[in-house]
């Protein structure tokens, strides 16, 4: 099957402010929170990261899920990927289920071995949403928790808005909508991605050269996972070639407010990872240049 979804991270007081957001729009509790437990799996050496695939295990407190992810591709500012799900009656993997998927007789499978953990407590919210005479349902997943890599933990915070039904549109004007009151930054940056980012398993890959948008965002989220101040100015040198493509989309003001902030931010040497997330005007940016 497929997915349509759309990520923002945020901080953790923002989620709260999100999901407060989305209920007066309507959007309605699906149960209790959920408290997920997921383990991933590779080789030493990343193989599966290498084939831009995701292999996992779930535990939900109701049973085990074992999923298969493709990494991806952003189609205007949501993320479409393949993935495949199997019940399991317990936490190990079972390989013959890959049989039907692109990783069937992968040699890789023969060495696999777990490589990190995502833990999080999920709030489910489901959203219908009218707009120009288009609709949607949408599933709105609040996930707060840690991953966990070779002995190093780092926060996980995101709100994922993923299609269920009707206009993928629709995704990107309710995260505008949102970030116009919650600050978040729009990320293409997948918990793997993160977890592999944390247990040193591969490297980012670099962003695409040249002044436009998906460029430009491809940078934007790199910067955001190395969490390097040192990488400030480089990624000024680029943000600077956007004006033009920004003022082609009608967002030069939007585009002047958040390069303010951005040079604001590289001059006290913050942490990219907090000023990019907190920085209000920064997602607005993002989904008018990628709509």
């Amino acid at each position: 099957m497929s997915e349509t979804e759309l990520k923002l991270s945020m901080t953790p007081a923002n989620l709260d402010r999100a999901g407060g957001w989305l209920s007066t729009r309507g959007a309605v509790e699906q149960g209790e929170p959920l408290t997920l437990l997921n383990r991933y799996y590779d080789t030493p050496e990343g193989a599966l990261n290498a084939e831009r695939v995701a292999l996992r295990v779930r535990a939900t407190g109701s049973g085990y899920i074992q999923t298969l992810k493709t990494r991806g591709h952003l189609q205007g500012a949501a993320l479409a990927r393949q993935e495949w799900e199997w019940e399991r009656p317990g936490a190990s993997l079972d390989l013959a289920l890959l049989a039907d998927t692109p990783m069937a007789d992968h040699p890789a499978l023969s060495h696999l071995a777990p490589v990190f953990d995502t833990n999080f407590q999920r709030r489910v919210l489901m959203l219908e949403w009218s707009e120009r005479g288009q609709w949607a349902r949408i599933e709105c997943a609040l996930d707060n928790g840690v991953i966990r890599a070779i002995g190093q933990e780092q926060p996980l915070c995101e709100l994922e808005l993923e299609l269920v039904d009707g206009d993928a549109g629709i995704l990107s004007r309710v995260a505008t909508a949102l970030t116009a009151s919650v600050p978040a930054l729009l990320n293409s940056i997948s918990k793997a991605e993160q977890g592999y980012h944390l247990a040193g398993v591969g490297t980012p890959g670099e962003a695409g050269s040249g002044a436009t948008p998906q460029a430009w965002l491809d940078a934007l989220c790199r910067f955001w996972l190395r969490d390097d101040p040192a990488g400030w100015e480089h990624f000024l040198d680029l943000h600077r070639q956007l004006s033009g493509p920004a003022e082609a989309a009608g967002a030069g003001e939007a585009y002047t407010q958040v390069t303010a902030e951005l040079e604001s931010a590289a001059a006290q040497r913050l942490s990219p990872r907090e000023a990019l997330t907190t920085m209000r005007g920064l997602a607005p940016l993002q989904l008018a240049l990628l709509v």
